[in-house]
């Protein structure tokens, strides 16, 4: 029986390749014949021509064949290709014949007018379709029965039963569909049915009135649970209890209680997709999607469950996660940002029962897992690879310092011992200094004018004569230009560092103390700090977070001393546009001091208190001014 059913297929095949050659062949001849017709009004058919071409446009080839041999001829726009030929005394006619057969095209005649057109072959005829013969054989003499079935339908196999041997086999609708597998020679009825009920879980019962009952041989509850269940996917399915409707826009569905096992074959058969299901998929599910895409939607059925999918090529692996064979490795790569740190800002539900290493050595990570975990954690990595802005910030430092002393008075009195010698400056200010000779020889220089007569001073005596003016003005402008990553601080420092010296004396010995002494060099740094850290926003928009911190030495209590230092600090927030500056407020401080010393009640009265005390006034004032100006590089 097979070997027939071979032949016929075979025969039917040979007989549709001469059937394509002879109408090939008909079709050139139909053509030839259409050209013969039309040589008394178009002789140029017959000129012979000597042409060689090659990569010439096919339309305009024949166009131009026409034009020079004086033919009529109309080509069709969707005549395509090209023409590398080279034709030695062949006529026009056999040209336009072998292009035809070699490039699909057809010749059509209007008059003396040729129509050159592509050529559209006629649909194939219908195939022929033969069913399955089933191999059941039945002797009426012994009443043996014959089987070999391998996935027959129980409908079709029930029927062949009943018109072979006379007795009725019964079964519900629902299971016409089930697949019957078994193979036995010469085999009386009824054990040959109780072998096949035993084979394919069935139950077959023989009635008083004669008719024999098929039901399926398990109960619902145990074709659920049973790992050993042979059904295939169409024995589960039944009609369905929703919509379904797909278009380019994706999947509209709406189903309520669905069977997991019956909604996963409604989407798949309407889709034209293939697949394969590892298990059974118990459960059912209510949804209401509009235009979903297939991935999205097994997501939405799988999530939560035990179970997992994964394409590959055109067809979808589904069963449980755990299967090697539904498990997914992938490197995902990282374009604008190190895979250093990375896994830190990735939530840690994206990362459960998924197995992630950095490879550094690629910029990438290697992670496995099920194929939506990897698939959303490839989408999450995605969606933070984004280029991270660059932000320069100038940064323009005035300190502006000025200052103002004036130092007025006469210092007399006696030392210790004889002062050296006179000196000092007498312009532009007075500063000068005179000792007790000095002194002694002005005093001899005034006397013996009239009554006046002064008498020397001691050797120790000394006499200071101070009037000064001091006027300072400093300006220091610096413009210094920080890079940094969006979100990331930059820090600037300038600063001065200065020494003195710790002595420490230690002790060796009892009986005979010997002092050691130790000197070291200590540091004191004075620094201007600022730091800067930028955070673009939207419309160019720039949020700074300043910190300014500046310090400088005073005047030392004693010259072996540290000396004094005094800072200003302050931090601001703020928000500015892209390319514009601004002023981080001046750090100003003032200083006025006025002193002075003298003779009681004379040391205060106007002009004579010149000459009866010594002063000294000071105005200071410093303003540091920090400017700062973002420029955003994407």
């Amino acid at each position: 029986m097979r070997g027939f059913v071979f032949f016929i297929c075979l025969l039917l095949a040979s007989n549709c390749l001469v059937a394509q050659d002879f109408q090939d062949s008909a079709r050139m001849q139909k053509m030839a014949i259409g050209l013969d017709l039309i040589l008394a009004d178009s002789p140029g058919l017959e000129e012979e021509v000597e042409i060689s071409v090659s990569g010439a446009p096919l339309a305009e080839f024949i166009r131009a064949l026409g034009t020079q041999n004086k033919v009529n001829i109309s080509v069709s726009s969707e005549v395509q290709g090209t023409v590398s030929n080279t034709f030695n005394s062949v006529t026009v006619r056999d040209i336009l014949l072998f292009l035809a057969e070699q490039n699909q095209l057809n010749l059509s005649f209007t008059g003396n007018i040729i129509h050159v057109s592509p050529y559209i072959k006629p649909p194939p005829p219908p195939t022929v379709k033969i069913a399955k013969a089933l191999t059941i054989s039945y002797d009426t003499s012994t009443a043996y029965l014959s089987l070999d079935l391998r996935g027959d339908t129980l409908a079709k196999v029930a029927k062949t039963l009943t018109k072979l041997t006379g007795r009725n086999l019964v079964f519900s609708p629902k299971m016409g569909l089930k697949q019957v597998s078994i193979y036995l020679e010469n085999v009386g009825f009824d054990q040959a049915m109780d072998k096949m009920a035993f084979a394919n879980q069935l139950q077959i019962s023989k009635t008083e009135d004669g008719f024999y009952l098929i039901e399926n041989g398990l109960t619902q509850q145990e074709s659920q649970n049973s790992d050993n269940s042979i059904k295939r996917f169409r024995d589960l399915k039944r009609r369905s209890s929703g919509l379904i409707q797909i278009d380019s826009n994706g999947i509209s569905l709406n189903f309520k209680d669905e069977p997991m096992m019956s909604l996963l074959e409604s989407i798949f058969s309407n889709l034209g997709k293939q697949y394969f299901l590892y298990d059974q998929i118990p459960g059912n599910a209510t949804l209401n999607l509009q235009n979903v895409q297939l991935e999205d939607l097994l997501n939405h059925l799988f999530e939560g469950t035990d179970y997992s999918y994964l394409p590959k090529g055109d067809i979808y692996l589904i069963g449980n996660r755990d299967l090697e064979g539904l498990m997914e490795s992938r490197t995902i790569g990282l374009l604008n940002r190190s895979v250093e740190k990375v896994l830190e800002y990735i939530p840690r539900n994206v990362l459960k029962d998924i197995e992630v290493k950095e490879l550094a050595e690629l910029n990438s990570l290697v992670v496995s897992g099920s194929y939506p975990k990897v698939k959303y954690l490839e989408d999450f990595i995605k969606s933070i690879d984004q280029p991270v802005p660059v932000v320069i910030i100038e940064v323009i430092i005035v300190d502006y310092q000025r200052n103002f002393n004036v130092s007025t008075g006469i210092e007399a009195g006696i030392g210790d011992q004889p002062a050296a010698s006179s000196g000092g400056g007498v312009y532009p200010g007075v500063d000068y200094n005179l000792n007790s000779q000095s002194l002694n020889e002005i005093i001899q220089s005034f006397n013996g004018f009239g009554t006046l007569n002064l008498g020397p001073v001691t050797p120790n005596f000394y006499l200071n004569l101070k009037f000064l003016e001091t006027n300072g003005l400093v300006n220091v402008r610096s413009t210094p230009k920080l890079s940094t990553l969006n979100g990331h601080e930059a820090t600037l420092s300038i600063g001065n560092t200065e020494y003195y010296v710790v002595e420490q004396v230690n002790i060796q010995g009892v009986q005979n103390p010997i002092p050691t002494t130790t000197r070291n060099f200590q540091s004191v740094e004075a620094n201007f700090t600022l730091t800067v850290k930028p955070m673009v926003s939207s419309e160019d928009q720039v949020t700074l977070e300043i910190e300014v911190e500046q310090s400088d030495f005073t005047s030392r209590i004693s010259p072996e001393a540290p000396p004094g230092n005094v800072s200003r600090k302050f931090s601001s927030m703020i928000r500015v546009r892209n390319n514009e500056v601004v002023l981080l407020g001046g750090l100003e401080e003032k200083g006025y001091n006025d002193t002075g010393s003298g003779i009681p009640v004379l040391s205060r009265i106007p002009w004579l208190k010149w000459l009866f005390s010594s002063r000294n006034r000071s105005d200071t004032k410093s303003k540091l001014n920090v400017f700062i100006k973002p420029v955003i590089i994407y």
